[in-house]
C-alpha cells in the first residue's frame, strides 16, 4: 500500500541522505493515510455542511 498511495516506490537512490529523508516522508504520509482511512471507517470523520450563502 505504501508503494501506491505515499510514493515509496518511486525513488532511485543517488545519496543517502536523500534516500532516507525521501523514504522517511514516504512512511510518515502512508501512517497518516492509514490512520485517516481507520478513523473514517470507524465513523469518526464526519462531513461537515457547507455553509455556503449562495
Amino acid at each position: 500500500a505504501a508503494k501506491n498511495e505515499a510514493g515509496l516506490a518511486s525513488y532511485q537512490v543517488r545519496d543517502y541522505t536523500a534516500w532516507y529523508r525521501h523514504i522517511t516522508l514516504a512512511m510518515l504520509a502512508h501512517a497518516y493515510l492509514s490512520a485517516t482511512r481507520a478513523s473514517a471507517e470507524k465513523g469518526g470523520l464526519q462531513p461537515q455542511p457547507s455553509s455556503s450563502s449562495r
